[in-house]
């Protein structure tokens, strides 16, 4: 009993700290990306020393401790966020321990031996099922960590990250099973099959053609670290007077820019409502001086702003095009996916504690847009993912869809303050931009300002914590159509009615079993006590 206690505290200190190390942490900052490959065998080891009753505390243990270790910055931002993140991930965590400690007695028998495949299966699904929702997370899907893989990065053409995801964990479930069993010879045929879809994941990129160049087009991102700290008015004007000294320097040694692009929120007032408005007269001087710079100006402008309507208000991004282009107009897109406890507060979370806790955190009270637009500049169209909006893949496949040529992220990633934080929004941009061979550009106030090619390769960037700027040349492809495009998360959600009809009808069949036996039991004894 001792030596199974023992066991198991050993192997769940393992698995938080390898799941820790292979992300972007404290202790190696840029992570240990190979580390995903051996992170859960003690994870999967561990349920295999546990029973159903304590399986609810251990998962909700781990949830708490891999995700504090994972995701210490929130503190920076404030405990109450730190420890909400904690929570959430805790009740996660014991469900999913409870579901993969009860396969055991809810698959059917000629499943059993395959019980490490199920158990790959299952932990997918909840990865991709907290991917949704209010409270919607991506950081910490172990597929976001081979981000500089180019070949994972092109597989990501097919099933997106979670054929990464997927290959990781089967890997990790083999590999555990091997160990338990201690019997290497038993599983060299799934061992096989796993090394060889391994080889032909980085063997296929080698043989794919390459895709024509429809055209380019010339771009400035611009960074304004120093503006991370600005609360005030006289500091938004400040912020403004860089951001058009920065821009300025850059048309002047690149004046061939088709299109500027200025981080979220690098405007914090409303410049499209007080450049009409002269009744704030510091508020409308600041929206004249952006307008005049832009319109002398001989490229398009992103400036991540906000603004109110009718509905309230939007972070959004507002596009300036080319003043040679006599039918275009100003245009805006508002934020869709808005971030919780930052952006909003849940309507379900009322009354004066809850009031407290919101006032505490500085919670905006923006609301979300209701349209996905795109913009167009030289015969191109982009969409704009807002921070981190280019998470959500659906998101960026509807933009895809819509004709994006190209996706333009703007970010703010200075409430971290950490480069941890930066590495893990990028993955996710990078892995965007390889699940449909599409490029991205980030104009950021402090994180990883960069450009990415179709293949998810960052081609160029700015280091963090500096203002400046990056000039390129963006190539758009000709066919940038994947088949994840076209199939999105079909894989998944097969994978997740499968295991839902697998587990329901074991569930049902355990319980028939249980009735007759206990019917069977009853009777003997009815007829027990005749005899006597």
């Amino acid at each position: 009993m001792k030596s199974g206690r023992a066991n198991s505290v050993l192997l769940f200190v393992l698995s938080v700290l390898l799941f820790a190390f292979c992300q972007p942490g404290i202790v190696f900052a840029s992570g240990l990306p190979f580390l995903a490959w051996i992170a859960y065998i003690p994870f999967f080891l561990l349920i295999d020393y546990l029973s159903i009753r304590t399986s609810f505390l251990w998962g909700a243990l781990y949830g708490f401790c891999a995700y504090a270790a994972l995701c210490w910055w929130l503190f920076s931002y404030g405990t109450i966020a730190l420890a909400f993140v904690c929570f959430l991930f805790a009740c996660y965590f014991s469900f999913v321990f409870f579901l993969l400690c009860s396969l055991r007695f809810l698959l059917p028998c000629f499943f059993k031996k395959s019980e490490w495949i199920f158990r790959a299966l299952v932990f997918l699904s909840f990865e991709y099922a907290r991917t949704h929702g209010i409270f919607a997370f991506s950081y910490g899907i172990v597929g976001y960590t081979q981000w500089n893989n180019s070949a994972f990065l092109y597989f990501s053409r097919f099933f997106g990250v979670w054929g990464i995801t997927l290959i990781i964990l089967l890997a990790n479930a083999l590999f555990a099973k091997i160990i338990f069993e201690r019997n290497l010879k038993q599983n060299l045929r799934p061992l096989s099959f796993l090394c060889s879809l391994l080889i032909a994941v980085h063997v296929l990129p080698l043989i794919a053609s390459r895709s024509p160049v429809r055209g380019t087009i010339h771009v400035a991102l611009i960074q304004d670290a120093s503006s991370a700290d600005s609360s005030t008015l006289s500091d938004f004007v400040q912020d403004a007077e860089l951001l058009i000294s920065l821009t300025d320097s850059a048309l002047r040694t690149h004046p061939e820019t088709d299109l500027v692009v200025w981080p979220e929120t690098a405007i914090v007032p409303d410049i499209l409502t007080h450049f009409y408005q002269s009744h704030d007269r510091v508020r409308h001087a600041l929206s004249r001086r952006v307008f005049d710079f832009v319109r002398s100006s001989s490229a398009s402008f992103l400036i991540g702003t906000t603004h109110m309507n009718s509905n309230g208000d939007h972070n959004c991004a507002l596009f300036f095009p080319h003043k040679d282009d006599e039918n275009a107009t100003l245009r805006l897109y508002s934020k869709l996916h808005l971030v919780p406890f930052t952006e909003f507060w849940p309507d379900f979370l009322r009354g004066s504690f809850f009031d407290r806790i919101k006032h505490n955190l500085n919670c905006d009270d923006f609301v979300p847009g209701d349209e996905l637009v795109l913009f167009n500049t030289k015969s191109f169209q982009f969409g704009v993912p807002i921070c981190f909006e280019d998470s959500f893949s659906p998101l960026i496949r509807n933009m895809k869809k819509k004709g994006a040529d190209f996706f333009v992220n703007i970010s703010d990633d200075a409430w971290a303050h950490c480069v941890q934080a930066q590495l893990i929004h990028l993955s996710m941009s990078a892995f965007r931009s390889a699940e449909y061979a599409t490029p991205t550009i980030r104009s950021t106030i402090n994180g990883k300002t960069c450009v990415i090619d179709t293949y998810g390769r960052v081609v160029s960037s700015l280091e963090s914590d500096s203002d400046g700027f990056l000039c390129s040349e963006l190539l758009i492809p000709a066919d940038t159509q994947t088949l994840y495009f076209f199939a999105g998360d079909v894989l998944v959600n097969a994978i997740i009615a499968f295991l839902l009809l697998l587990i329901l009808s074991g569930g049902f069949v355990k319980v028939i079993r249980y009735g007759r036996r206990k019917t069977e039991k009853k009777s003997n004894g009815i007829w027990s006590g005749n005899r006597i």
